[in-house]
């Protein structure tokens, strides 16, 4: 059975995609994909890393609103397919889908810098403190970017205190069982 998104703004406003219905898919809602594009200045943003990418709602949104270039990390080869077969759909050809997992793709990943992050790992597990761990070692994202990341609400983990150092915290977020985090790296 299929769900269906829409993407919300942009060039390709409207446009419904449709997503496999997976027990541990949470696409992000359309209200905190206003949010987060509405914070981000879009315009001095040319590219996007999407890690842990699900549905691959928040790249196919980034990349209708102008960013010219995303990456779409899936490790998950269903979901992989899923999100190629809707940037098809949608006649999108500046993304690049890679079906691997997240750990090797950043340890296989040449330098290289972003303008936009987005991290959404599956709860409950360690995969977004590793991910902010190693991001914070190797630079991948601009100076003055942006950094967005999904976490259960009720994950212990102090994140907002783990990035501060490299960070600004834009907006902090819950909804339900869901915080979510906007923040700009600090220009170091």
């Amino acid at each position: 059975m299929k769900n269906k998104l829409k993407i919300i703004s942009g060039k390709y406003k409207s446009r419904i995609i449709q997503i496999l219905d997976k027990k541990n898919l949470k696409p992000t809602k359309s209200y905190i994909r206003e949010v987060l594009f509405n914070i981000i200045d879009i315009h001095n943003c040319e590219t996007s890393l999407d890690l842990f990418a699900g549905s691959g709602i928040l790249s196919m949104e980034a990349l209708s609103r102008g960013v010219k270039k995303s990456i779409v990390v899936e490790s998950d080869k269903e979901l992989a397919k899923s999100i190629n077969g809707n940037l098809k759909l949608l006649d999108i050809r500046d993304a690049v889908v890679i079906n691997k997992k997240v750990e090797v793709f950043l340890k296989d990943l040449k330098p290289e810098l972003f303008d936009m992050i987005f991290i959404d790992p599956p709860y409950d597990t360690s995969l977004l403190e590793y991910t902010l761990d190693y991001l914070k070692e190797h630079k991948f994202l601009s100076n003055n970017k942006y950094l967005y990341f999904e976490r259960s609400k009720n994950d212990k983990t102090i994140y907002l205190k783990y990035i501060a150092s490299t960070h600004n915290i834009v907006k902090d977020l819950s909804i339900g069982d869901v915080s979510y985090t906007i923040a700009i790296n600090k220009n170091i």
